[in-house]
């Protein structure tokens, strides 16, 4: 997780601009969040750049944003000033004040043990109140995997896998959704480069030569109208605390 918030600290700027799926998936959320309902007292972990935050405003209450990246944090305070913004990790729930809505958008599938974590959101939740989260999916970029099948997947848990976590941590899911996006890019380098500016750069896994191998071989089995393609898929989720 450490690695995880270094390369988005470096990537803060290029993560605005990039993050097309990610905005997409955004915007997707906040609608299990009726405006309505946009009252209260919230905290969002995970907040980045404020992408998921501007979608739910005007807020009526107090609005906390946080990440654990400083970068991400001084560009969500000029993106969304309405809100609040304070640099922490979201595994110190603890150290907030309880609140009625908690939202994470994007950020859960990063962490070594979710379970844990949601646990502790669960407690800094007052009784009533409502978690809110989107999950990247086993699947996501499955393209990488199938050029380089001896690399781990990026994500590794399903949708069925998430919705258990989210009961077994003590919530009632009330409404989900799954989410398929599909990028194109010029190339299968001009993807690799993409991921890296904002901030996905795992530790390398294979070498050079094999590397360009793979990537030669995603131009050719991945090809489409304008470039080559990348899947995004993710679990999206109302729950309340049970």
């Amino acid at each position: 997780m450490t690695d995880i918030i270094a390369n988005f600290n470096r990537s803060a700027l290029a993560y605005e601009t990039l993050a097309r799926p990610q905005a997409l998936l955004a915007a997707e959320l906040a609608q299990l969040v009726p405006p309505t309902e946009r009252h209260g007292r919230a905290l969002e972990f995970g907040a980045g750049p404020g992408l998921f935050t501007e979608q739910v405003q005007p807020w009526n209450g107090d609005y906390l944003a946080t990440d654990a990246a400083a970068a991400m944090v001084q560009r969500g305070r000029i993106r969304c000033a309405a809100a609040t913004w304070r640099q922490q990790d979201a595994r110190t729930a603890a150290k907030v004040e309880p609140v009625d809505w908690l939202f994470a958008c994007n950020l859960l599938q990063w962490f070594e043990h979710p379970e844990t974590v949601l646990r502790s959101w669960r407690t800094t939740l007052r009784p009533g109140g409502h978690l809110v989260v989107a999950v990247l999916l086993r699947g996501t970029l499955g393209e990488l995997s199938g050029v380089l099948p001896e690399v781990p997947p990026l994500i590794e848990k399903t949708a069925t896998q998430w919705q258990a976590l989210v009961s077994k941590a003590g919530f009632a899911v009330e409404a989900s959704r799954s989410w398929d996006y599909v990028s194109v890019y010029p190339s299968a380098l001009a993807f690799l480069r993409s991921m890296h500016a904002m901030g996905f750069a795992p530790r390398r896994l294979v070498g050079p030569g094999r590397l360009r191998a793979a990537l030669r071989a995603y131009d050719q089995q991945y090809a489409g109208p304008g470039g080559v393609r990348a899947t995004w898929q993710a679990w999206l989720a109302r729950a309340r605390v049970a």
